[in-house]
């Protein structure tokens, strides 16, 4: 086991200093970090520090943290990046040790004097053993401790943590799986990754007892051995999900410029997945996508996929997408086709694989006898049912679907056999009544824990990742 770096002061701070508050929070845009921390209802002792303010929106004011009346767990810097060195030598000189330095300008300019600035706060912090995350970035969103550095984050505590080089994308994934029905542990955005950097929090929530999977934003990595070897052990009990930028010429510029990160190679990167088990990602929704599935489904036994849906096109579409993503379709064994051509007649139904038969969604009796003469043949692994919103809203305006919602929220699992399954609905009609009821599906699944997308490839490509990831990771033990 990793052993657990001391990072507690960062996540459960009982005091935090922010350096760098202006006199008048900002009550349009941005209201600065000290008043995200008061907006999200930080319940700590908080402490403003403005050599020229007295009060700051109701609270004391403090000219430097000489003059607090404690050191803090957390001091947070949002000042000019010229005066970064001097503010971290009081944190060393007031006993303060945990710093989040929120100010960019420093190497991810590409500038001498920006290099020369991180150089110089890199020396300050390793000559007083500072813990610092970042410069150059939003650093911590953590909702069990009401910490937030960004404008109205979600609410709701979960049992997933992201690590993020970039703070837009640590509140852009945030926001997008909470849509998913996410919550979330721990949220670190480390920008530049002056003494801290990936490698420190993963193992830190490698023994998190509120962490379950780990999402990662990565842009590059000062060790990648290190790197590799703790997300390899880490895997092994928390899966790890990593969207790794920059492995395109033009994107290595722009990590450049970011966070002033060397990206690596294509080649390398893939040989870091293969030899780690850790899920790669091309895309934040992907990677949402692939949390959503880890969170919901246990374990996945093989490739084998049956789809349930509406017309033939669709049909071939979740054909295609189960196939690039290297899920299998095996054809229904003449023996289960005999079985559900007892109630599925043959003018407009296809029974082989996938299936295509709109009585049965029609019929809640019918969908779950299919389902479960499905779920008995050892060929199928896993379910996708994919269902044409607009079809099903035309039967009686909408009650068939949240009837739909409610059978697959509790009877399925039943039918099923404990196979996995995933759910997929569109609509393409511009009828706010279908997106509405498609919303309410969505939510009445999500809160049984059953993974719910909105295009098949999301769907299949979910899937054959945590199969990609349970079958690695049995390789790996072995």
């Amino acid at each position: 086991m990793l052993k657990k770096p001391d990072l507690d002061c960062f996540f459960q701070p009982q005091s935090i200093a922010v350096i760098g508050v202006p006199s008048k929070i900002p009550k349009k845009n941005w209201p600065g970090i000290y008043g995200c921390l008061l907006a999200y209802g930080y319940p700590g002792r908080l402490y403003p520090i403005n050599p020229k303010a007295k009060e700051i929106a109701g609270n004391k004011a403090y000219p430097d943290l000489s003059s607090l009346p404690e050191p803090v767990d957390l001091v947070i810097l949002s000042i000019p990046a010229e005066a970064v060195p001097a503010a971290l030598r009081e944190c060393a000189r007031t006993g303060n040790r945990n710093v989040h330095i929120f100010t960019a300008g420093f190497k991810e300019t590409g500038e001498p004097a920006g290099i020369r600035l991180q150089n110089d706060i890199q020396k300050i912090a390793d000559d007083n053993n500072l813990q610092v995350i970042g410069p150059n970035c939003m650093g911590l969103y953590v909702p069990k401790s009401r910490i937030a550095t960004w404008v109205k984050p979600p609410d709701a505590i979960g049992r997933v943590a992201f690590l993020s080089q970039s703070g837009g994308h640590a509140q852009d994934f945030t926001n997008y799986g909470a849509r998913l029905g996410l919550g979330f542990s721990k949220v670190v955005s480390y920008g530049n990754a002056l003494t801290l950097d990936a490698g420190d929090f993963l193992r830190y929530l490698a023994e998190d007892p509120d962490t379950d999977i780990i999402a990662m934003y990565l842009e590059g990595v000062a060790d990648g051995r290190r790197l590799l070897e703790i997300v390899r052990e880490v895997n092994q009990f928390k899966p790890v999900v990593i969207l790794k930028a920059g492995l395109t010429e033009s994107g290595t510029r722009a990590v450049a410029s970011h966070t002033g990160s060397m990206a690596g190679q294509t080649h390398i990167w893939d040989a870091f997945f293969k030899q780690s088990g850790a899920i790669p990602a091309q895309s934040l929704q992907e990677m949402a996508n692939t949390v959503l599935a880890l969170q919901h489904i246990v374990s996945v036994q093989g490739p084998g996929v049956a789809v349930l849906g509406v017309g033939g096109g669709v049909g071939v579409e979740a054909a295609d997408a189960c196939s690039r993503a290297e899920l299998s379709l095996p054809d229904l064994p003449e023996s289960t086709q005999h079985k559900l051509r007892q109630f599925v007649a043959p003018a407009g139904n296809m029974i082989k694989n996938p299936v295509d038969a709109f009585v049965v969604l029609l019929d809640l009796r019918l969908l779950a006898k299919t389902l479960d003469i499905i779920s008995s043949e050892t060929c199928f692994d896993m379910i996708i049912i994919s269902l044409h919103l607009d079809w099903i809203y035309d039967i009686d305006e909408g009650l068939h679907i949240q009837e739909l919602a409610n059978f697959l929220a509790t009877s399925a699992r039943r039918e099923l056999k404990g196979k996995p399954f995933a759910v997929c609905w569109r609509t393409t009609r511009l009828v706010p009544e279908i997106k509405e009821q498609g919303l309410l599906f969505e939510e009445t699944l999500l809160k049984a824990n059953v993974p719910v997308y909105r295009e098949l490839a999301q769907t299949a490509n979910a899937l054959s990742s945590i199969l990609k990831y349970h079958l690695l990771k049995k390789q790996l033990r072995n």
